[in-house]
Parts: structure tokens; sequence; C-alpha cells
């Protein structure tokens, strides 16, 4: 048996798990703080209704700040988007999502041949995956450009590490100079970095897309990779809640 602990196998059921019974009740919560119950308050909720993401991107910060199991949430979320984005760009393999075995890394992905699974063989107090590649995952915020080399240095505490960077700021970024940037000062501490943000499908504001940057290995953008979420059975749940 493997040590590891299973988060998931199904990274977009766990994501839309997380929004519904996590991220969209903190969001709401927080914006019932500010609104009495009165017609203004269900007002606001029915129109906040129609942009679901944005009440789960606003209720994914709040647990990010309140409490560590709530910082886990938020930080395993983060493990689902990149797992679910490696199954789509390596289709011939599976990608699971593990909960950290300790506090050097922030969730572990487990990498097989699609339709295998990982053998395991005994090794003194561990066990290790024979047909299977394991990466262990840091998650690091990123609030501004010109602190990407000091998160670089400041996370290499621990070798063989991936690095993923989330992006927190509003603007253009300049994927020339982050590929610059990231390769003079890894110096090979972390087998890759991935740089990831939140983006608008050109043309629906109301999905929850994201493009993803490898910065060190191959130096590719991915504009564009969609959530394919069910929003609608998201919306069902949301509703029978407000309708008792």
């Amino acid at each position: 048996m493997e040590t590891y602990k299973l988060f998931t196998k199904n990274p977009i059921e766990k994501i839309e798990e997380i929004i519904l019974r996590k991220a969209i009740p903190f969001a709401l919560k927080e914006i019932a703080n500010d609104l009495s119950r009165n017609n203004l308050y269900i007002q606001q909720l029915q129109k906040l209704f129609h942009i679901l993401p944005l009440l789960a991107s606003k209720g994914l910060q709040i647990m990010r700040r309140i409490g560590q199991e709530n910082k886990q949430i938020y930080e395993l979320f983060h493990g689902c988007i990149l797992t679910a984005f490696l199954n789509g760009i390596e289709p011939d393999f599976e990608h699971d999502l593990f909960y950290p075995e300790d506090e050097s890394y922030d969730f572990l992905v487990l990498k097989y041949p699609r339709g295998k699974k990982p053998d395991f063989k005994p090794l003194p107090n561990k066990e290790i995956s024979k047909n299977a590649d394991v990466f262990k995952i840091e998650l690091a915020e990123l609030t501004k450009p010109e602190n990407l080399e000091k998160i670089i240095t400041d996370k290499s505490k621990y070798k063989k590490r991936i690095l993923l960077i989330s992006i927190a700021f509003n603007g253009q970024i300049n994927f020339q100079e982050m590929f610059n940037k990231s390769s003079e000062v890894n110096k090979s501490n972390f087998e890759t970095i991935w740089l990831m943000g939140q983006v608008n499908h050109p043309k629906d504001k109301n999905r929850l897309c994201y493009f993803m940057a490898e910065l060190v290995k191959y130096k590719k953008v991915f504009p564009l990779f969609e959530l394919l979420i069910n929003w609608s059975k998201i919306q069902n749940e949301v509703n029978k809640v407000f309708s008792k």
C-alpha cells in the first residue's frame, strides 16, 4: 500500500466540491456582513448568482487567510488546477493529487500511464513507486513581478521540488523576462517552475479560465486553460439552499 494520502483522482469533481461547499459559502458570508437582510441583500444575491466564478474566486481568497485547514484546501485547490491541466496536456498519463507528507511542500502529484495502477516497492520506513513519477510541489503567490527572484530563492530551501507560482496582481506579464529571471536564479534547485493566473474567457467571463506557463525547461505559455466545471449543478445546489 502507498504511504501517501490521496486527495483526489478527479480534480474537476473536487474543484466543484470545494467551490460549492467551501468557497461560495465563505464569499456569501462576507457579503452578508456588509448588507442587511432586506430587499437589497436579496437583489445583490440574485445578481451574484449569475457570476458564480467571481464568487468562487472571492471565497478562495478568504479561505487562504482563515485558519490552517482552509489554507490547505486553498493550496490543494491549486493542486487540482495543475493536475487537471497536466491531464489535459499529457493524455497518455493519469495524475492523482495527494496531501503532503510534511510541511516541506504543499501537495504531491503522482503521474503514471493511463489505465495502469502505480506499483509500490517497500523500502525501509517507506514505499516507493516503481512505475509512477512523484512530484512534490510548493505553492507561492506573486503579488508583483519584481518579487519573482526573491520567491524562487526563498522557496528553494528544499531540493527536488516543483514550484507553482500563482499570480496575484492585475496587469501585463512579460513572459520573456519571467523566463530569463527564473532560469538565472533557479540554479537547478527546482525541477521546474510553473506560473499560473486567472484570465477571462474571450467570449464568456462566466467561465473559470487560467493561463499556465512553464518557466525554466521548455519556456512555454499555455494562454487559455478552462476548467470544465458544471456550473449548472453548482447553481442548482445554491438555489436549493436559498429556497428553503
